[in-house]
């Protein structure tokens, strides 16, 4: 009997290491064959600017899949160079942008080589966008990550040049704006028309389109430089983003809009939903065609904008806004003080934390984790609450919570909130759950992809979501993580966990990433922090007190102080 299940034990073993082996050759061979490809766009003298695109595409693919694999740093910096190429081959700013977006990724995540270079590359594409704030920013952090290395020798000089560049010369300014997607090019936008272009309204019935899949409700959360949009659906629908620019021969305002595949439409939903925020002037909705409902959004002063999907319950999200919280920097913040808080986020950027948001999770009809009579929902907000008092107790800061009741509030308001009360910080806290009740310990996350299948797990628990919807989502964070702040985050986190890990005297999990629902869309340094297993015997009896609550708050406390201190210039 031992001699067989130790048999079946190693064979189950031998197929596992076999179907990695597989996996990793099947990466190698990819990273290869798009370095080929790469090699080939680059000898080409006719080649078209969505063939760099689908290689850069096959590059973050590779990084996606296994950010832990040997070549994902590899894969991310040729998915920045693509990029780069690109943009000095056609000269489009958003391929710049993009390129800025992969290696930023690449230096939050990695020490290698590759990651002190594209500190480096960063600076570059930010001094070709004149927004030479952010280049020294980029260029010291180079210096203060990988000492002595080519890289921060190289951004010391840099770093002299851009300071003999700028010299006293208080007229250049810093473009915060962001370019709009490339104009599509037919403009036949409904005008609040239930009927256009609808043979298929079925008389006296409460909906109206012919598509399988009901838009329930269209909601929205508006503030003057941020606004999100959600459309509630019935069912995950297939969906096609579009960016018009402004018409004025015909009154027409710049716009984005959607076209939803195979819906119909709540008729109780108006037509035009007025907002007048000052970023949107309104929502409006027709059937574009058959099965195909538009929805538009009528721009006032949109900069730069973001849509996703999320499920259970099926939504789209958009987030648009005018650009002044994806750059958030100080106005005309050119005379940076000379002393050595330059070298921190303030000091380079101009800007002190002045505003944190605690989001205590779960609430109303979601529990969150449960045993013996626990309660997830209320044992977080016990512990947020301690934590806005230790806050307000011993700082000038503003602090807000996204719920001071038991009240259920869906994910994606969360973050709205956040964002609209223009928060510097945003900490999500929770208590984890898992089959087996000897796990135990701490543990932060923050916003990224991942393939960690525990990370993975605690995501799924906390979205209420699927393998294939998490997987889904992972597939377009790399178009949200260009507004992220996920070098902050992962700044913030560690200093979060190593704080409550030592106050409350727990195994440390670490700071992991993956992609959680509720901090898609934030526009600050954002966590999630797991505080402890509900499923431990050992940490329910504790997390029953009070005092261990406010313990754990005490921690997370400690943490974010650090951090403002680090940020401020006194870390």
């Amino acid at each position: 009997m031992w001699y067989s299940r130790t048999k079946a034990l190693f064979l189950i073993t031998v197929f596992i290491l076999s179907l990695a082996a597989q996996g990793a050759a099947s990466l190698k061979s990819e990273y290869f064959a798009a370095k080929d490809e790469l090699a080939a766009l680059e000898k080409s003298k006719n080649v078209s600017h969505s063939a760099y695109d689908r290689v850069a595409n096959k590059f973050y693919s590779i990084y996606s899949r296994d950010p832990k694999y040997w070549l994902a740093d590899d894969s991310l910096y040729l998915c920045g160079k693509t990029y780069l190429k690109s943009y000095w081959r056609f000269d489009k700013e958003y391929d710049l942008k993009n390129a800025l977006k992969y290696y930023r990724l690449l230096g939050a995540n990695y020490d290698s080589k590759w990651a002190a270079d594209s500190y480096l590359k960063s600076a570059y594409i930010y001094s070709e966008l004149n927004d030479y704030i952010s280049a020294k920013y980029m260029l010291r952090r180079a210096i203060e990550k990988f000492p002595g290395s080519y890289s921060a020798e190289e951004a010391e000089r840099r770093l002299d040049e851009i300071e003999k560049k700028l010299g006293n010369d208080n007229e250049i300014k810093v473009n915060f704006t962001q370019n709009n997607p490339k104009e599509e090019a037919f403009d036949n936008v409904v005008n609040g028309s239930k009927n256009t272009g609808n043979d298929d309204a079925e008389s006296g019935n409460s909906t109206v389109g012919s598509g399988d899949i009901l838009i329930e409700d269209i909601r929205h959360f508006s503030s003057k430089e941020y606004t999100r949009v959600v459309l509630d659906l019935s069912e995950k629908a297939e969906f096609e983003k579009h960016w018009l620019k402004a018409d004025p021969s015909h009154d027409k305002p710049p716009r984005l809009f959607l076209d939803i595949y195979n819906t119909r439409v709540n008729s109780d939903i108006q037509e035009k939903i007025k907002i007048k925020d000052g970023l949107l002037r309104a929502i409006r909705w027709g059937i574009f065609r058959k099965g195909v409902t538009r929805v538009v959004l009528d721009s006032q002063n949109v900069e730069d904008f973001t849509v996703f999907s999320l499920s259970n319950p099926a939504r789209i999200v958009i987030d648009v806004s005018d650009g002044t919280l994806v750059n958030k920097k100080a106005e005309n913040s050119w005379n940076v003080p000379d002393d050595p808080s330059t070298d921190t986020l303030a000091g380079v950027f101009g800007l002190k934390v002045k505003t944190i948001v605690i989001d205590p999770g779960h609430g109303g009809k979601d529990p969150g984790a449960v045993y013996d009579g626990l309660l997830e929902k209320n044992i977080v907000l016990d512990i947020g609450k301690y934590l806005r008092n230790y806050i307000r107790k011993n700082t000038d800061l503003k602090v807000f919570m996204t719920r001071e009741t038991d009240r259920f509030i869906p994910l994606e308001e969360r973050t709205a909130f956040a964002n609209r009360k223009k928060a510097d910080i945003f900490v999500s806290i929770h208590v984890n759950a898992a089959r087996n009740r000897r796990a135990h310990g701490v543990e932060t996350y923050v916003l990224n992809v991942t393939n960690d299948e525990e990370a993975l797990k605690v995501a799924a628990l906390e979205n209420k979501a699927t393998e294939k919807s998490l997987s889904d989502l992972q597939g377009i964070l790399k178009d949200i993580m260009l507004n992220s702040k996920l070098e902050e985050s992962l700044m913030l986190a560690q200093l979060v966990q190593d704080d409550i890990v030592a106050q409350i005297k727990k195994k440390s999990l670490g700071v992991k990433q993956a992609p959680f629902y509720v901090l898609v869309g934030a526009k600050m340094p954002s966590i999630l922090v797991e505080c402890g297993f509900l499923s431990n015997s050992t940490f329910a009896k504790k997390i029953r007190s009070s005092d261990y609550r406010r313990d754990i708050a005490r921690g997370i406390y400690k943490g974010i102080i650090g951090y403002i201190e680090k940020y401020n210039g006194k870390g």
